[in-house]
């Protein structure tokens, strides 16, 4: 009764962040096309051109850094989870931990893989040629976030390589831990050798409609992610309970 009370609860907890996240991603939507303003004031926020030409203005560009930076805090949450499983895991050996890790990764590689498609795109417009992929410039901010993308990937591929059920959580552990660091490393690329992807958003923030959204779409969007972390525990969770079922 207790273990079906505690999962009656968890499933609860998954779809209120659900609702949450819907609504505010749907808020999002609606305010970062009709409450933000049409174009910024020229000068508002400018970025340099990399090969270190004259100031771009983002201008209307600027909206799709809504979707972009949520999804940035996300990809940054996953990899804390995965930190967080991982070093609980070592100490208890619960598999709760292990599915927390699991979830985290395969969540962490949808917003990751948002954070390079957005960020590619308005670089493709901001100072690319207007073709697909004209803006990848392969600056540090943009590999060291390819690489994380990566190691979400090669998380889920190479748990699945091992022998036993035993390493396979080991394997999963470790990674997860090694993975936590790495977001902090994303951070902190702009600060080598950057030239094209802003530096600050104090400028543009300044609009206290942008800044409102901002605010907004920060909570609405990684509540909506988080809800899909849940919602992937849940379903690992009910994936370790078969295989515990069978292996009896």
């Amino acid at each position: 009764m207790a273990s079906a009370s505690k999962s009656s609860h968890a499933w609860l907890i998954t779809l209120i962040l659900a609702v949450l996240g819907l609504i505010g991603a749907q808020a999002v939507l609606y305010m970062s096309y009709l409450y933000t303003p049409v174009q910024i004031t020229p000068g508002t926020l400018w970025v340099g051109e990399p090969d270190g030409g004259s100031p771009i203005n983002l201008y209307e560009s600027y909206r799709i850094f809504f979707i972009h930076l949520p999804s940035a805090y996300a990809t940054a949450l996953c990899c804390l989870l995965c930190l967080v499983g991982g070093v609980l895991w070592l100490l208890t050996k619960q598999d709760k931990w292990e599915a927390l890790i699991v979830s985290a990764s395969e969540v962490g590689l949808v917003t990751g893989a948002m954070v390079l498609l957005t960020g590619t795109l308005w670089a493709d417009y901001a100072w690319g040629s207007g073709r697909i992929g004209s803006g990848w410039n392969w600056e540090p901010r943009l590999t060291t976030m390819l690489i994380l993308w990566l190691a979400f990937a090669a998380l889920l591929v190479l748990r699945q390589s091992m022998d036993t059920p035993r390493q396979r959580s080991v394997m999963t552990a470790v990674y997860g831990i090694l993975l936590g660091p790495l977001y902090p490393l994303v951070s902190k690329a702009i600060e080598i050798g950057q030239t094209s992807h802003p530096r600050s958003f104090s400028d543009l923030l300044s609009a206290p409609e942008i800044a409102t959204t901002k605010h907004i779409a920060s909570v609405g969007v990684t509540l909506a992610f988080m809800a899909l972390v849940a919602l992937r525990f849940q379903t690992n969770r009910i994936g370790q309970q078969i295989q515990q079922e069978r292996a009896a």
